[in-house]
């Protein structure tokens, strides 16, 4: 009777041995399964930005200089000649015009009663600059000292597709000031494309609050009758960083 319930104690006590060596067996295996790792992934990353300046093409308009506003839109109140290579003065005249065409007196000199502004669009990219400068030009001496050059600038102007004008220049971009076309000069210093003005005419002799670039001479009534043409303008454009 002893041997059966000692048997029988033992026999519960071999039962849980059993069920812990399992549980640590199973521990054990637990322990051996190697541990999951993943692998890195390097990548190298590479992207190259080009550098460059264009010119690109152009735009004449031809205004009527006496009735013209510049606070206006060009494009609303002179005539679209496209990308033109000439600029025609036709006849100049020798009295002056009011606003509404009406005379106005003489002017005591010849002049142009119309002007041509040519639109220009250099692009630029990769962080260059660039100076658009018109070199000097050879004119026949008749009319050499009164043609003038005038850069200018609209900060509403805009390219197609855009829907708000260009904004105003940075620093370190600056508009040219307005010269003899025969002298030549800049017209535009920048570091991003910009669109910009060079305005080209035969003025009359400076009313009140008017100015002349330094060396402007208007063309004399005595001058001879005839066509005065040859005068080439060249616009160029030259890299800066």
């Amino acid at each position: 009777m002893i041997r059966q319930k000692f048997s029988k104690y033992t026999e519960g006590r071999e039962v849980k041995k059993m069920k812990i060596e399992k549980i640590l067996s199973i521990l054990a295996l637990l322990l051996l399964v190697p541990a999951i790792t993943f692998a890195a992934v390097s990548l190298t990353v590479k992207a190259t930005v080009g550098g460059g300046t264009a010119l690109g093409s152009h735009l004449v308009l031809e205004c009527t200089g006496y009735n013209y506003n510049p606070a206006g839109d060009p494009f609303t109140q002179c005539t679209n000649k496209g990308a033109a290579t000439s600029l025609d003065f036709g006849s100049l005249g020798t009295r002056l015009l009011t606003s509404t065409g009406a005379d106005n007196g003489g002017a005591d000199c010849f002049y142009a009663s119309k002007f041509f502004i040519v639109y220009l669009y250099p692009d630029a990219w990769g962080g260059k600059g660039y100076e658009l400068t018109q070199t000097a030009a050879t004119f026949p001496p008749q009319i050499s000292r009164a043609v003038v050059m005038a850069p200018t600038y609209s900060t509403d102007d805009k390219y197609a597709g855009q829907t708000t004008g260009q904004g105003a220049l940075i620093t370190g971009e600056t508009l040219g000031s307005a010269v003899l076309a025969k002298n030549g000069g800049m017209i535009l210093k920048a570091k991003r494309p910009r669109i910009v003005r060079a305005e080209y005419g035969i003025p009359p002799k400076p009313g009140t609050g008017d100015t002349r670039p330094a060396g402007w001479t208007a063309i004399p009534l005595t001058t001879a009758a005839g066509t005065y043409t040859s005068g080439t303008i060249t616009i160029s454009i030259t890299e800066w960083q």
